[in-house]
């Protein structure tokens, strides 16, 4: 059975001297596996269509649990990824995320899009790096299940606040006052059970942060997917916002990218 399908290449692994096993992420299917018999050839039909970071399409024949390729024609190369090593790192740890949280037989729509738009943006060169990184962090977490509640203070419900008290592991903010309440209580039990299972371990996981950082997330996670880069943050926000969004991402989805260690490299 042939179908015809569009998909973005995350990942290219060779096989052979001519071909090649891709992970490729779509809408209808979500991530599948393609095997692309000859595309490392020059003269290949899809040679162009089927290296990383194209979006194309594809005409694919079923079995079990592979897709192979028949065909496929190139829609987005976004090849001024390139252009800067800063950049192309960047796509690497977003590529390399987007397979992490997508899953198989699943509408992934959303992530597609998401992933689509955060390679624009970086193949634009218009918004800082460290901005476009932050957004697809925190939005594509909240697509794999881990939205933070956004209502104000998780305790008393204050909002706005002049400050805010960020529960990475929890995803819940706190004000001023709920969140030293909250720190009184765990100083305490330092004094009932091992310390480092307790007062580190609530102190390593919250960050504080400003209204304007808050509104960038809000902004970040609610706007249409269209807008999600339409703001801008001053210098010392701007930090605080991508470390926020980058600790958020690592925290829930328990694992490190080689990709990013090698992005932080370069800056």
């Amino acid at each position: 059975m042939l179908i015809t399908v569009k998909g973005l290449v995350l990942r290219e692994t060779p096989v052979g001297d001519f071909d090649k096993m891709l992970t490729v992420l779509t809408a209808e299917y979500g991530k599948i596996s393609v095997f692309a018999r000859g595309a490392k050839k020059m003269k290949s039909p899809f040679f162009v269509s089927t290296q990383m970071f194209c979006y194309s399409e594809f005409v694919l024949r079923k079995t079990t649990d592979i897709f192979y390729i028949n065909d496929g024609s190139l829609i987005e190369g976004f090849f001024s990824l390139r252009d800067t090593l800063e950049g192309s790192a960047l796509a690497s740890y977003i590529a390399e995320v987007a397979q992490d949280i997508s899953t198989e037989n699943t509408d992934e729509t959303k992530l597609l899009r998401l992933t689509l738009n955060t390679l624009f943006a970086i193949s634009r060169q218009k918004k800082p790096l460290p901005l476009v990184k932050a957004v697809f962090e925190l939005r594509a977490v909240s697509y794999a299940g881990f939205l933070p509640r956004l209502s104000g203070c998780d305790v008393c419900g204050k909002a706005p606040l002049p400050t805010y008290f960020f529960d990475i592991s929890s995803g819940v903010f706190f004000c001023e006052e709920c969140y030293h309440a909250r720190e009184k209580l765990f100083e305490d039990e330092a004094g009932r059970v091992n310390e480092e299972e307790s007062i580190y371990a609530y102190y390593h996981t919250i960050v504080q942060i400003s209204p304007s950082v808050f509104a960038a997330v809000i902004h970040a996670l609610s706007v249409p997917q269209e807008r999600i880069f339409a703001f801008s943050l001053e210098d010392d926000a701007l930090y605080d916002f991508s470390s926020l969004c980058e600790k958020y991402l690592i925290c829930h989805l328990e694992r490190n990218f080689k990709t990013l260690d090698f992005y932080h490299q370069l800056l």
